[in-house]
């Protein structure tokens, strides 16, 4: 708006702190997604919302959308009291290429949820000696104990997969590492081997009754 001299007109004070609050308001109902100090997007944050989310593309099998998530900031190692992180869920589901994904993503290979163990453990109580091997080749430590839960090895053994126990003894699990159950069981691969030929190659790799060690 000019005058009649070309002069820019003023809008008058009242004009100009209507529209003020008006731009104030709209801002305040933008959108705004919340990211953890020091997390950045799509990674460390524990939002179980995400985890949801994610974890139902991952039963899918959908790889694409679980990129597409990711990249619209969707925390990818958030946990999901139940069922653990992505990762966890995936490697449960013996889902090879889903994993490749997630850690393609930047999922962390170590990260546990209470109760669910950590990926690892996952795999090895499914028996799936692929995705096991694609998490010790990613870095995942094969002693790990989550709190409240048993190795890899020990849940490995206690499914009575043997291709699974070989896969991670020959990776450097400990063969006599125990750890106390929730029930307040003392667990050792050995005293979980559900049949001979497990408890037989426990043994052959040094395992024995006496020795269980505690961590």
């Amino acid at each position: 708006m000019t005058t009649r001299e070309g002069t820019p007109a003023r809008l008058p004070f009242v004009a100009v702190c209507a529209l003020t609050l008006a731009c104030l308001g709209a801002l305040a109902c933008w959108p705004v997604r919340t990211v953890a100090a020091g997390a950045p997007p799509g990674v460390a944050a524990d939002r179980p919302g995400d985890a949801s989310r994610l974890i139902e593309v991952v039963r899918a099998g959908r790889v694409d959308a679980v990129r597409r998530l990711v990249g619209a900031g969707l925390a990818i190692d958030a946990r999901s009291p139940g069922d653990g992180t992505a990762l966890i869920v995936a490697a449960r589901r013996g889902d090879l290429a889903m994993v490749d994904a997630l850690l393609d993503l930047g999922a962390k290979v170590d990260r546990s949820c209470p109760g669910d163990g950590d990926p690892l453990i996952a795999a090895a109580a499914g028996g799936h000696a692929e995705v096991i091997g694609r998490l010790l080749a990613a870095g995942a430590h094969v002693d790990a104990i989550v709190p409240g839960d048993e190795t890899a090895l020990i849940a490995a053994v206690r499914g009575d997969h043997l291709a699974a126990v070989q896969s991670l003894v020959t990776s450097g699990a400990d063969v006599n590492l125990g750890a106390m159950a929730d029930n307040g069981q003392w667990r050792t691969p050995l005293n979980q081997a559900r049949s001979d030929a497990v408890a037989q190659f426990l043994r052959t790799r040094g395992a024995t009754p006496g020795s269980a060690r505690r961590r």
